[in-house]
């Protein structure tokens, strides 16, 4: 005797159950994360839901019983990973920030025009390359203008992927860049391995520069900001101008003040720079006096240091220096010259095969 049609509709709404429950613990997880604000705009730019299904979520309640609302609705139109896998790369994409990125640099070995780009088979050889060494893996995609962004739940032989721990990589079509979050060391030669082989490079390498602001990093990688600065010579003089007119006040420095506030706009610019919260200087010299630290010299071992500029917006503060009196103007190159280079970690070393009498520092 055949099944009747309800007692196949319990069939299927039990086994859903029993194959989503952690696929339902996921997707509470990941909308309890929403501030209210912007949980309708996630959930639009997600795009599993029509209007009128948004229009009954109950927005003006609790998290925890929107979260509920779209978990049921998720079971209704029984939601798979990689309806899970979308939401969270939205979530990140409008919330990038809570990232730390980290910037590659593709390289072809001989100075070939770029292949036109094919999305599908950037994904398909992106894939391939990753299931080649791991099955247990949940790779997805998504798309953001000319940007796309990867997601990758790693898993080994032994246990499923990690969802909550997701890897993120954005690339940019026509570009040799890459910006990475939360990539954990063991994962790194094969993503790298799958990057250059679905974007047709030879090489990849990791750029000393990282930051929160994903914005940030791709304005200075694509040269998006001010990056050649002007000086006063190229346009009439300004004036500083006191904000208190007294004849009783008299204003000293006045010349001074023009001349860092010259010097600063010529380093500087006068627009917004990019955003960084850390710059790090790793120093190794030799001790060259015997008398000093005798243990060390004889070992012929270099002395090592760290010294770390921290800041919510460290460009900006490194601008406000000199007008503020705390350095001198202009500010050392090593500071200035973070957005030109692209990076914010440098390596000071002493020159080699100079005399020790003469030896200067020099960044790499």
């Amino acid at each position: 005797m055949a099944p009747s049609a309800e007692s196949i509709q319990r069939r299927r709404r039990q086994s859903a159950l029993v194959m989503d429950e952690w696929l339902v613990e996921f997707i509470k997880r990941t909308v309890l994360k929403f501030s209210i604000s912007d949980t309708m705009t996630i959930l639009k730019a997600w795009g599993f839901f029509t209007e009128n299904e948004l229009q009954t979520l109950p927005l003006h309640s609790r998290k925890q019983n929107i979260a509920a609302e779209v978990v049921r609705l998720c079971e209704v139109k029984n939601a798979t990973i990689e309806n899970a896998a979308a939401l969270d790369i939205v979530y990140n994409y409008v919330h990038s920030h809570k990232r730390y990125w980290e910037v590659y640099q593709m390289s072809k070995s001989s100075e070939s025009e770029n292949d036109l780009f094919d999305v599908s088979e950037f994904k398909l050889q992106f894939k391939k390359s990753i299931y080649t060494v791991s099955k247990n893996v949940t790779i997805s995609f998504k798309e953001f203008g000319d940007a796309l962004w990867i997601r990758i739940a790693w898993g080994t032989h032994n246990a499923k992927p990690n969802q909550y721990k997701a890897t993120f990589a954005v690339y940019h079509s026509q570009t040799p860049y890459v910006f990475i979050a939360n990539l954990a060391k063991p994962c790194r030669p094969v993503l790298c391995q799958a990057l250059v082989m679905a974007a047709k490079y030879s090489q990849i390498q990791e750029m000393e520069l990282k930051s929160r602001s994903l914005d940030s990093l791709k304005d200075i990688v694509f040269k998006r900001f001010n990056q050649h600065f002007q000086s006063y010579q190229s346009k009439p003089q300004q004036k500083m101008t006191p904000k208190i007119v007294d004849s009783r006040v008299t204003y000293e420095n006045i010349r001074e003040k023009e001349r860092i506030h010259q010097i600063t706009r010529e380093t500087f610019g006068d627009g917004p720079l990019p955003k960084l919260e850390l710059a790090s200087y790793k120093l190794e010299t030799m001790f060259r006096s015997e008398s000093v630290m005798t243990n060390l010299t004889a070992q012929n071992e270099p002395f090592r240091c760290v010294v770390k500029f921290s800041s919510p917006n460290l460009l900006e503060s490194i601008r406000s220096l000199a007008p503020a009196g705390i350095a001198e103007a202009p500010v050392s190159s090593l500071l200035s010259c973070i957005p030109h280079k692209a990076r914010n970690t440098f390596k000071i070393t002493e020159k080699r095969g100079l005399h020790p009498a003469n030896s200067q520092a020099s960044h790499v």
